[in-house]
């Protein structure tokens, strides 16, 4: 009975999941729409770029971050 409930646990969750991800993409689609026509073509390039280039740094600072403090645990 205790594996019948974990199941219906994770099918909830799934579901869940989904819905979220639904209404987050449907979000995105409408800012991306209003930022593109705010910002023009050009500018939404630009806009792209610079946020790439602070992603990257974000990820290479987060697992460098991550792997010195692994390298000190031992």
């Amino acid at each position: 009975m205790h594996n019948h409930q974990n199941n219906k646990r994770i099918a909830k969750n799934t579901l869940a999941l989904c819905f979220r991800q639904i209404i987050v993409m449907g979000i995105a689609f409408f800012t991306y729409r209003i930022v593109l026509q705010t910002l023009g073509i050009i500018d939404y390039g630009i806009y792209n770029v610079v946020g790439g280039v602070v992603l990257m740094f974000n990820f290479l600072t987060s697992t460098l971050m991550g792997i010195t403090s692994e390298v000190y645990q031992y």
